[in-house]
């Protein structure tokens, strides 16, 4: 009864819109293909044009009421004729191979299209309701670094992360919402921040916030450790303990991410120095020592020593923040 009436609609003109999976997944992963949109396009002897919707779980979610807003991108595949047996003989072949190609096409789009930028306003709802500073804290915050896009460049998509210094855990939450295959030993001297950090929506399994002290706490071995804006406020000689005690646990190919103000840098070097007595004057970070900035010069001793490529990333203007990115040397 339903082919003869569904066959009635396409003699008239009309397509058949059918979503194989069945009904919307919880996560951002693809449910199991049904047999039964093959089974019509097989006994109606009709093209497959394949369509990749991607956007619509943070738009309007399963078990949802009210949308927000969000890009929805629609990209369409080429035609798959009736009489195309390179995917199977049957519409039970078809279905299987089919939703296999279906499957990796959509992982190439939610790559393109899911970026730190598109995650931004996701990240931005797990600190509603965690205090109005914090929430401010955050959007100025994550603003002003670009949502961490140079990190996220730089750090592979499969990479065991340990980030040191983690704060409310911003950075490491853009970088896994951006690459979930990535997984995240967090940690903070902070333990308000750590609390918060450990009570968003976006953590999961992937994601293991510690509240320690980093001079004494064991660190575990990993493909990247992260120390942003964290080593000035350390005492010198506790700054390469903590650079030493990375090298010692990076796995092969691994590397470190270090960013601070360069001491070198002397006129931008006052604006970072401004900044960073700010933060901690005003209670947004805590230190029980005075700021302690290490120069270029000084880094780029301890890579020779440590037999470590060193790469410069500065891109800023007003400050002496530079992205030292240390390779061990083959």
């Amino acid at each position: 009864m339903l082919l003869e009436k569904l066959q009635e609609r396409v003699d008239q003109g009309y397509s058949i819109a059918i979503f194989p999976e069945g009904t919307r997944s919880t996560s951002e992963e693809m449910l199991r293909f049904k047999k039964g949109a093959f089974f019509l396009a097989e006994q109606l002897n009709l093209d497959i044009v394949p369509m990749l919707i991607h956007g619509t779980r943070d738009f309007l979610g399963k078990g949802k009421f009210w949308g927000r807003a969000n890009d929805i991108h629609v990209k369409i595949e080429n035609r798959i004729l009736a009489s195309d047996k390179s995917h199977g003989e049957n519409y039970s072949e078809k279905c299987k191979s089919i939703s296999s190609w279906f499957k990796k096409e959509y992982n190439i789009l939610r790559k393109e299209k899911e970026t730190v930028d598109y995650h931004r306003e996701k990240l931005v709802y797990n600190y509603i309701y965690k205090g109005p500073v914090t929430e401010w804290y955050m959007k100025v915050k994550t603003k002003m670094e670009e949502n961490y896009q140079i990190f996220d460049e730089i750090i592979p998509e499969k990479a065991k992360v340990s980030d040191i210094g983690c704060g409310y855990g911003f950075m490491t939450y853009f970088l896994s919402l951006s690459a979930p295959e990535r997984t995240f030993v967090s940690m903070d001297y902070d333990g308000q921040k750590i609390a918060v950090a450990n009570n968003c929506q976006a953590k999961n399994d992937q994601i293991n916030f510690i509240h320690a002290d980093i001079t004494e706490q064991p660190f575990e071995k990993s493909d990247v450790f992260i120390i942003a804006d964290v080593l000035h406020y350390l005492l010198p000689a506790q700054q390469f303990k903590i650079l030493d005690k990375c090298v010692e646990n990076l796995e092969e190919n691994g590397f470190i991410i270090l960013r601070d103000g360069d001491a070198d840098l002397q006129e931008r070097h006052k604006g970072t120095k401004l900044t960073e007595i700010f933060s901690t004057n005003s209670g947004f970070n805590k230190t029980q020592n005075k700021l302690h900035f290490l120069s270029g010069k000084q880094i780029k001793e301890w890579a020779n020593a440590k037999n470590l490529n060193l790469q410069l990333i500065d891109e800023t203007k007003f400050t002496s923040n530079v992205i030292f990115v240390l390779k061990s040397i083959k």
